[in-house]
This record gives C-alpha cells, structure tokens and sequence, in this order.
C-alpha cells in the first residue's frame, strides 16, 4: 500500500513541477494538495503498520458502499469486482480509524503541514478565496477583472512556491516509505539531501 501511495505522490510531484514550468502554478494547487494528502498516509502506514492497514480497508468498504448506491441510483454500470471483494470482508475496527480523515491525520502529523494542507484546500476548491484571485472588489466605485491570478497584498504567490512545496513533501514521503524498509537502506541519502535543501527534519519526528 505505502508503495503504491509512494509512486502516486511522486506523479503528483512531477505534475507540480510540469504545471509551474507551464505558468499553471495557480492551477497546481489541487495536485500540491493531493501530494500532502499521499504524503500524510505513508507517514500514517509507517507510524501505525496494520491498525492503518485495516483502517484503509475499513474506509475502502464503505467507499465501495456509496459508489454502488451512486451507480445504481443512476442506472450506470460499473465493475463491481473490488465492492463485491471487500463487502463480505470482516475487517477490526481500532483507533486508528479517526485518521482516516484528513484534519486529524494532519493535525497528527503536526501544524506546519497542517497549515499548508488547509491554504491549498482553499485554492483546490471553489471557495471565495480561490474566486477572489481572479477579481479586485476593493475600489469603492469599481470592480477589476482579471483572466489570470492576482494575489492579495500580504498573501503571498503558492504558485511560486510550487517546486518548494513539491521537494519538500515528497521527501518527507520518502522518509516515510524508509522507515518501512528493512535496514531504512535511504537513510543517509535522504539525510544528505535534507542537509542539501534545508529541510527541517523536526517536521518527521512523529515518525519513529
């Protein structure tokens, strides 16, 4: 699973990357936002192995729930292989369950990454912030247009931060995926690179 989670979020990363070459960084955000989220449950499997294991599972089954329900109630088709797999399937329940949601994995994980997670969750989705890039309501007799994104004063660009944001967490996400290795055979690269790009390693101190 973590290595499945791994080589997504290392897509992820490089779509970053592409999309701010691109001039897309604005529209990257929805991909930064999916590269913390993959991040946050590697570090989740290697912090608590089985008991995230069977949370996933858990969270699985009644994901498969509601696309069936959806799917029916729509009188689509669809392959039913994977629902039919995990509905029957008795699977524990433990604590570890409440992580299966993402404002108490990230709150887990720490408030740094936290704080990044809920900024691009604001520009990911179609909220008032994510609109207010592409208009100025602060003249009092006029309204400003824009085609492209304007960020407000104090606000800072995350688009320019995209490559940052990318490094960053994609290294943590293999620090994560080495703890799970036998002997953790990355762990001098990784602390070479960390040392290289001036990554704060208190950041993975909840991961043992």
């Amino acid at each position: 699973m973590a290595w499945g989670l791994l080589a997504a979020a290392e897509r992820q990363a490089a779509a970053i990357v592409l999309l701010h070459r691109k001039g897309l960084g604005h529209e990257a955000a929805p991909n930064r936002r999916a590269l913390l989220e993959h991040m946050a449950q590697i570090r989740w499997l290697a912090e608590d192995g089985a008991d995230a294991v069977d949370s996933m599972n858990r969270a699985l089954q009644q994901s498969q729930k509601r696309l069936r329900e959806a799917a029916d109630a729509a009188g689509m088709t669809y392959d039913p292989t994977i629902a039919d797999l995990v509905a029957a399937a008795v699977i524990p329940s433990n604590s570890a369950e409440q992580f299966t949601r993402f404002t108490p994995l990230f709150k887990r994980l720490g408030s740094v990454f936290l704080a990044i997670w809920r900024a691009e969750t604001q520009l990911a989705h179609p909220t008032l912030t994510a609109a207010q890039c592409f208009f100025d309501d602060t003249a009092p007799d006029a309204v400003t247009l824009y085609s492209e994104p304007v960020y407000r004063q104090g606000a800072g660009n995350p688009a320019e931060r995209s490559p940052l944001i990318a490094f960053v967490v994609m290294w943590s996400a293999m620090h994560a995926f080495n703890q799970l290795l036998p002997g953790q055979p990355w762990s001098d690269e990784l602390q070479r690179i960390a040392a290289e790009g001036d990554i704060d390693e208190s950041w993975t101190a909840s991961v043992q």
